[in-house]
């Protein structure tokens, strides 16, 4: 049996110096959000908590580079085609 949604929450956590995020969610959604973050490498799972056989929360450990988009961006040359900075038209 699930629980009800207005007991399902996340809850993410990190220290400022630190450059891991731990998250705890009982959220069902966000886990299968987050395990697919961890088929990729990224994330790992600390901790799961079950109740019998139903999981019922877990506990992240992610980049907080990645949650926050801090990534380093790409520029692109097609975003500036036809604009001459010099010209009048």
């Amino acid at each position: 049996m699930g629980r009800p949604t207005s007991e399902q929450e996340t809850t993410i956590t990190w220290m400022r110096n630190d450059t891991m995020a731990s998250i705890f969610t009982s959220d069902s959604t966000m886990m299968t959000r987050f395990d697919k973050f961890v088929e990729t490498g990224d994330w790992k799972v600390d901790k799961v908590t079950r109740i019998g056989d139903e999981v019922v929360a877990k506990w992240y450990t992610a980049p907080k580079q990645l949650l926050f988009g801090r990534a380093k961006r790409l520029n692109s040359t097609s975003s500036n085609q036809g604009v001459c900075p010099d010209s009048d038209t």
